[in-house]
Order: C-alpha cells, then structure tokens, then sequence
C-alpha cells in the first residue's frame, strides 16, 4: 500500500527549524587529534568537570562533528517507517532483524535477546519479548553500564516518532564509536521491540538482567520522537541533578539542560526508576498545534533531521559522559527509597489504578522487598 501524501501547506509546516550550534573542533594541525584523547584516557581524571581540559570535553567536540556529518540516520528513518508502514515489518522477529542490520551498518556489532515476563491469570504464564543490544565496552570498568534505549514498535500507528526514537540510538552509538575512545564504563544501546502496553519491552530486558542492576550506572531512555530535545527528566531524583549537569558541562551551550523531575507511568523508565537505577527520560521541546496533529505514519521522506541529529549529539554526550564520570550520578536506590519517591511523587497513586501496583508488592516488578 503506498503511502498517504501530505499536502503542500502541511509538508512545509512539517519541516522543523533549527541548526546544531557550532562547537568548537578538533584541531586539525595534529597528525593525530585523537592521539592527545587517547593518551587522556589512560590517566585517572574526573570526566567533564567545569574546569581544565578534561578526556570528555576533549571527546564531545568529536562526537558532534560525527552526528553533524553524513550518516544513515535519515536513511534509517525513511527505511524503517516506511517498512512498518508498508507491512514489511510487522513481527518482533522482523524488527529485531531489521535492527540488528542497521546498527552492523554503523559498524557497531549487536544480537537479539529474548526475555519473558509473567502474565498473571492467563492461561499462557510468560510473554516472551525481544530485545536488541549493542555496546561499546568500558576500557576500565567493563562490567560497569550506561544504558541508551528506545522503544522499536512495529504495531504501533505513530512510525515517524517510532523510526525516529530507534535511529538515534543507533546513530549515537555510531557518533561514539567513531571517535576512537572507549569510555570508563560501558554503554549498552538497547532497543525494546514491543508495544506500548504497560512497557512490557523494558520490563522484561530489566527483569532478565536483574542481578547486573548493582553495576548499572543510568538509564537515558528516548522518547522524543521527531521533536528537537529540551533535556531530561530525572525521573524524582533531586540527588543526581548535579552530577548530570557536570557530565553534560561540554554541551552546555547548546542549551539542552533543562531538566524536570516530573515522574509517570508508561514509558520504559518506569521499570528502571522502580528498581532504583538513576533514571533519565529525554523531554521534547513541544510541537506548535499544526505541527503536533499531524498524520503521524507519513512521510518520513520530510522529517527535517537536523533537530535529529542534535538529538544524536545530545543523547551521545549524555551517555559518554556519565560512562566516563569517575563516579556514579547517584546510587542505586534501596526498595525503602523508591517507596519514598513513589509517594512523594504521585506515582504510587498511578501505579494502583493498573496492575503495576499490585506486581511491584508481590516483588515481580521493581527492587525485590529487603533489598
């Protein structure tokens, strides 16, 4: 089925303003400009500081310059929103494939997970859910993690927003890679394929690796969309605030620190928020009326991708940064905290009005009682 055509005045309305600020580069009078980089990354420095030259404030400048060049992010997009739309990819297997084969084209190696959650009163116990997973290994602390993750739905109407999320994790991998440098820790990038039902994806991958959660440093989840970036939600989590703003000192000019603390139900931080992980959620700048009613599964030839490659740079710098920090924005939250944050924040109240409220008591879903 081909797809529906907008009209000339909702095409160009489509089109979103804005250019990525520039930064300063490199120094391109080095034989090697990376070799002062790598030569950083050996010493035992605090990453991102907001004074001296650090090995993150030397690694961003190259960061953005891989998400401003060429890539395949808009061809990312097109290809998958089209596909989603056109009915090729339908089932978890195809997009699993298709994502697998797009972060290989970005050079970045990644394999497909299965994991299960419980499904109470069904007469089938488990859901079965997939996964795909990349990452860029730590050079000093592996076993360490950053988490960058989307949701990649291929039942879902809304295949701009949807293609748009899953490319730039796949981009920001690549922008990282190209640079040369491995972080302290690791960074996973991580797509949820699944729908938007209760965030089932991001349940069951947090739910399989549970007993890694003590090494797990943030989660950045992306959400988005076709919309340009304002910051982050921390998700509650007054206490990280300021090693944030430090990890992200070297983007400070492009103004995308503004943070929330607002907390909610149905995106997939909520399963990492509930198990205590220091817990970011991309905020959008919001869409004028025009803009934000229109058709959301066409055309995704007309996405303007410089609001999405600022995007790429943004969640890129994020999560070297906080993989690069000498330590962690914040701790792992005991189960008595996070029933603190879900009071004071009002998500206890949403949690009771679904299912979640009476999983997290059980111990199924979140940080187990005890711990």
């Amino acid at each position: 089925m081909a797809p529906a055509r907008c009209s000339a005045a909702l095409c160009a309305a489509f089109l979103l303003v804005g250019a990525l600020p520039a930064l300063a580069q490199l120094s391109t009078s080095e034989p090697d400009p990376l070799a002062r980089i790598r030569d950083a990354a050996k010493s035992n420095v605090q990453a991102c500081s907001a004074t001296g030259e650090t090995l993150c404030e030397q690694v961003a400048p190259k960061i953005i310059a891989n998400a401003q060049g060429d890539s395949r992010l808009a061809e990312n997009i097109r290809s998958l929103g089209q596909e989603i739309h056109e009915g090729r990819i339908v089932t978890p297997d195809e997009a699993v494939a298709w994502a697998v084969a797009a972060f290989r084209d970005a050079g970045v190696e990644a394999h497909g997970e299965e994991n299960t959650v419980p499904l109470p009163g069904q007469k089938i116990t488990f859901q079965v859910l997939h996964t795909v997973v990349a990452e860029i290994r730590g050079r000093e602390k592996p076993e360490q993690w950053v988490l960058l993750g989307a949701r990649l739905d291929p039942q879902s109407p809304d295949t701009v927003d949807i293609a748009a999320n899953a490319a730039l994790v796949i981009e920001a991998a690549r922008d990282i890679l190209l640079t040369g440098v491995r972080p302290r820790r690791s960074i996973r990038f991580v797509l949820f394929i699944g729908p938007d039902n209760n965030s089932v994806g991001s349940w069951g991958y947090v739910r399989t690796h549970r007993n890694e959660l003590d090494r797990a440093r943030a989660a950045i989840i992306l959400k988005t969309g076709r919309s340009r970036m304002s910051g982050y939600s921390l998700n509650g989590r007054h206490d990280i605030e300021a090693g944030l703003r430090e990890a992200m000192k070297p983007i400070e000019s492009m103004n995308a620190a503004h943070f929330s603390f607002e907390v909610g139900l149905g995106t997939d931080n909520f399963d990492f928020l509930v198990e205590g992980v220091p817990t970011l959620t991309a905020e959008r700048i919001p869409f004028s009326y025009a803009l934000d009613h229109l058709p959301t599964s066409v055309p995704h030839d007309l996405v303007e991708t410089a609001d999405l490659k600022y995007n790429a740079a943004v969640a890129a710098v994020t999560a070297f940064g906080l993989a690069e920090r000498a330590e962690a924005i914040g701790p792992r939250q005991s189960r008595r905290e996070i029933e603190s944050l879900l009071k004071t924040s009002g998500l206890e109240q949403q949690m009771k009005t679904t299912d979640t409220w009476s999983l997290w008591e059980s111990g199924q879903r979140g940080r187990m009682p005890g711990q």
